[in-house]
């Protein structure tokens, strides 16, 4: 087994760019050799234990495992963090959030400054709020990103939860609480945000499920096989039932002059747009790094 071999047996499972792309990765994380190295043939020398490593990851990669899970990270805004089984595998398009609201940022200190709460008036979010947090990789980095910010991170799934704990310690994000909870029993989860102090956020965001389950059947088998059909799918015919949520969440407990990012199903942003504009925020709906409608951020109106 060698780079070329490898790329032949994804051959029927990803087109020719996609599966050449993956082999390079498998190579170079693994046994160390460049595109350089594989050019001059390097990869035939790996030897016997490497050579039966690489064939039973080819196996493994053949059958729709997603290269993320073999190398146990995936990249997420200059950063690795580990992923499994447990957790959704962070995509290059939701790299966009942090940006979002570092780009937010001015707007939201503007309008504290002459609020009379001063809510993030010195220039940094002091709470952030994660929903449906899964590898912790928005909460992280933005943790990292406003180191003085106390970031709050909740996910239904205990397992999902120990992986962002430990993406956390990793990475030396020490302030972010992690919450076992469901995002879709508000009552509750604003009676548990409320015994934080202070109890209010200048800043939430959320990767929801969003998924409908009739889109199923056109996605990769590598990730309906592999990564948590629960962060994954929503019903078709309640496909926006975590961003009403979310929507009521943040209409209890932003700041004055906070503002919540939420990734959507590319096929509907205006009817997410909408039930934020129905609970009295302003929305603005903005592309991801493909051009396509992919994140709302909504902020409150002010009359």
């Amino acid at each position: 087994m060698n780079y070329r071999k490898l790329t032949a047996a994804l051959s029927g499972l990803y087109d020719a760019r996609e599966a050449q792309a993956i082999a390079r990765l498998v190579m170079e994380e693994r046994y160390g050799l460049t595109l350089t190295d594989l050019a001059m043939g390097r990869d035939d020398s790996l030897s016997l234990l490497e050579r039966k490593d690489l064939e039973i990851i080819a196996s493994r990669l053949a059958k729709g495992c997603p290269v993320q899970h073999i190398l146990g990270y995936a990249p997420f805004c200059g950063r690795r963090f580990e992923v499994n089984a447990d957790v959704l595998i962070p995509r290059p398009e939701t790299e966009a959030m942090p940006r979002l609201v570092a780009e937010a940022m001015p707007r939201l200190v503007a309008e504290a400054a002459g609020s009379s709460t001063k809510d993030a008036a010195d220039g940094m979010p002091r709470r952030i709020l994660d929903i449906g947090t899964g590898s912790g990789c928005i909460a992280i980095t933005l943790a990292l990103q406003y180191p003085q910010a106390s970031v709050t991170a909740i996910d239904i799934s205990s397992a999902a939860l120990a992986t962002a704990q430990r993406n956390a310690h990793s990475l030396g994000a020490a302030n972010v609480t992690f919450v076992c909870h469901d995002a879709l029993h508000t009552d509750t989860l604003l009676q548990v945000l409320a015994q934080q102090a202070p109890p209010r956020f200048d800043i939430i965001v959320s990767n929801p499920p969003y998924v409908m389950q009739s889109e199923a059947a056109g996605m990769h088998p590598n990730v309906v096989g592999h990564e948590p059909a629960t962060a994954l799918f929503v019903p078709d015919d309640d496909p926006l039932r975590f961003y009403r949520a979310i929507a009521a969440t943040a209409e209890a407990t932003l700041t004055d002059s906070g503002i919540a990012v939420v990734e959507t199903n590319a096929a509907m942003p205006d009817a997410t747009a909408q039930l934020f504009a129905a609970r009295g925020f302003d929305t603005d709906i903005r592309d991801d790094c493909y051009g396509r409608r992919r994140f709302v951020v909504a902020r409150r109106r002010h009359t």
